[in-house]
């Protein structure tokens, strides 16, 4: 049975490590989903003004404590790429390129850098010309056209499945040496013959006139160039608004806008730190919009496991 967890965490900063140690210490299963090494705490060569540190410290090692501290009450840690959340499931559904976790609550303490996502060359061009990031909201429009699916995990896998009932022709390049998902969904799409599967595989810029018409895919070091009327990239590429502004209300900046509760739109989803619009973004308020959303997602459960 798989599991489900009380608390993903989104964001391995000092305020997502801040609401999965309250969390943990109540004794609620927490999961936090990061990308290693990366954040603006994590790339702080010194630090003269976090109380308690006299010494000048880095940020790696605040976060390294940070994390020691959250280990110390069960909180386990996932080195992937966050690709969004299914808010209509029940548990909610957490998606990345490893794989997809249900939870009950969500934390999403993404940071500031989420607000400029890095994208492609003609991923913004293309973006409703061709560039999607959800096949399943927009595969109707692939009937009879060649498609490709750029990422990693069951996400894709699905994704892709999804599409044999529209598409003429699927590929769908990983660039790892192996197609992380299920074994039953790999089967499936091995035994498809509108499916191939490039590993090793890394697009580089996406083409085309009014609409897209090819993709430049990197494969064992040689660039190629494959035809696409349509291409579903899942490469944490979207940003912040892409990201969550279904459920999450934004300013005109692109910084989440919440209330003392750190609550969002969506019951059980709450944000905190950098992403949050605020006056000053400091470790010290980013520790502050931790604790504030542990102790909502603590409320939150013991309040519907009594129901």
């Amino acid at each position: 049975m798989k599991k489900i967890y009380d608390l993903v965490v989104v964001g391995g900063g000092p305020a997502g490590l801040t609401s999965a140690i309250y969390a943990g210490r109540s004794n609620l299963s927490v999961l936090v989903i990061e990308k290693e090494g990366v954040g603006s705490l994590a790339m702080a060569h010194s630090i003269e003004n976090y109380p308690g540190f006299p010494e000048d410290v880095s940020g790696k090692e605040i976060l390294a404590q940070m994390r020691k501290q959250a280990e110390k009450f069960g909180v386990e840690f996932l080195n992937g790429t966050f690709l969004g959340i299914d808010i209509y499931s029940d548990p909610k559904i957490v998606k990345t390129d490893k794989e997809n976790f249900e939870a009950r609550t969500i934390v999403l303490a993404l940071g500031a850098g989420k607000n400029a996502g890095k994208k492609l060359p003609g991923e913004k061009e293309f973006l409703g010309a061709g560039v999607s990031y959800c096949a399943t909201c927009d595969g109707a429009f692939t009937r009879n056209m060649t498609v490709s699916l750029f990422g990693q995990g069951e996400e894709v896998a699905e994704e892709a499945l999804f599409l044999t009932r529209f598409s003429k022709e699927i590929n769908i390049f990983v660039k790892d040496n192996e197609f992380k998902c299920s074994e039953e969904s790999l089967k499936l799409l091995q035994e498809n013959e509108k499916v191939k599967i490039y590993l090793n595989a890394e697009v580089k810029e996406l083409k085309g006139n009014e609409y897209l018409e090819n993709a430049i895919v990197t494969i064992d070091g040689e660039d190629k160039e494959f035809p696409t009327q349509y291409a579903f990239l899942y490469l944490g590429t979207k940003n912040l608004t892409e990201l969550i502004g279904e459920f999450v209300a934004l300013d005109k900046t692109g910084f989440a806008e919440t209330d003392d509760t750190m609550k969002t739109k969506v019951d059980g989803i709450f944000v905190a730190g950098d992403m949050v619009a605020k006056k000053v973004r400091q470790v010290t308020t980013a520790v502050n919009d931790g604790t504030i959303a542990g102790m909502e997602v603590i409320k939150y459960i013991l309040k519907n496991k009594k129901k």
